[in-house]
């Protein structure tokens, strides 16, 4: 009890009192010196009024970009490829397209099914499946390439399908859309659009734009295209390639745009 009658004593007493008011100097001091303060200036501010301005791209989730190969078994040079139902070196040019993509931070998938083999003739049929089953799987792919190589005759002239660029030779891309096809409109527009952002980015890159009979499996997105890339002979694969890369660019601004 008599500990008691001392513990409210002193808790009264003068002692406590100034106690109390040398914590409340402490606190407000380093406050300041912290910069928590009121008016401290250079310190952190601990209430946001706006959240700040996100001016980067916001990778969604899962791929933006849908990539696969209708002839999965074409090359830019005599391979047997097309006989033993192997990839071809268009499949390599897709890669390098999909590589120049993830590096400005899309995501892609990349279809490598073999569709042209051993019926070359149900290629579209057979990669028909395939888009269906990446548009399913991958409810974030905004736009879609079909990448094919041109077969110009051997005659052709190597400058119809080759320029240069930077000073480095690069393949020329040629972009198709089918016209028997509900989406034809949506996938003109496309085209028009990825060929005026080559123009203006890299002058002399397309060769222009083809309508064709046929779907060209571009019924299943608004935003899909055959790409054509280069041609057997007058093309090589280190031309394709840097064109390839070049597209990545050109579609990753695409992408990238604010809406």
């Amino acid at each position: 009890m008599a500990r008691f009658k001392d513990w409210e004593t002193e808790k009264s007493g003068p002692g406590l009192f100034f106690v109390l008011i040398a914590l409340v100097v402490v606190a407000v001091l380093g406050a300041r010196y912290l910069g928590f303060y009121p008016g401290s200036g250079d310190g952190i501010t601990l209430t946001q009024t706006e959240p700040p301005m996100v001016t980067e791209f916001v990778q969604p989730l899962g791929p933006v970009v849908a990539i696969y190969h209708t002839h999965t078994s074409q090359n830019y040079a005599p391979k047997t490829s097309f006989a033993t139902g192997q990839p071809g070196d268009i499949v390599q040019i897709g890669q390098a397209f999909a590589q120049a993509l993830e590096v400005r931070g899309i995501g892609t998938v990349h279809a490598q099914s073999i569709h042209d083999y051993p019926v070359f003739r149900v290629a579209y049929e057979n990669a028909a499946e395939t888009v269906a089953a990446t548009v399913g799987a991958n409810r974030s792919v905004q736009m879609i390439f079909d990448i094919h190589r041109d077969g110009l005759p051997v005659s052709a002239k190597a400058d119809r399908v080759v320029t240069t660029i930077n000073g480095i030779e690069v393949a020329k891309i040629l972009l198709v859309v089918g016209k028997d096809n509900p989406n034809y409109a949506q996938n003109l527009a496309f085209a028009k659009e990825l060929e005026a952002r080559m123009e203006e980015m890299y002058p002399g890159l397309c060769r222009g734009i083809i309508t064709k009979d046929g779907t060209y499996n571009q019924t299943q997105h608004l935003q899909s295209v055959a790409v054509y890339i280069g041609s057997y002979p007058q093309s090589t694969v280190d031309q394709a390639e840097r064109s390839a890369q070049l597209l990545g660019n050109v579609v990753a601004t695409m992408v990238q745009e604010p809406y």
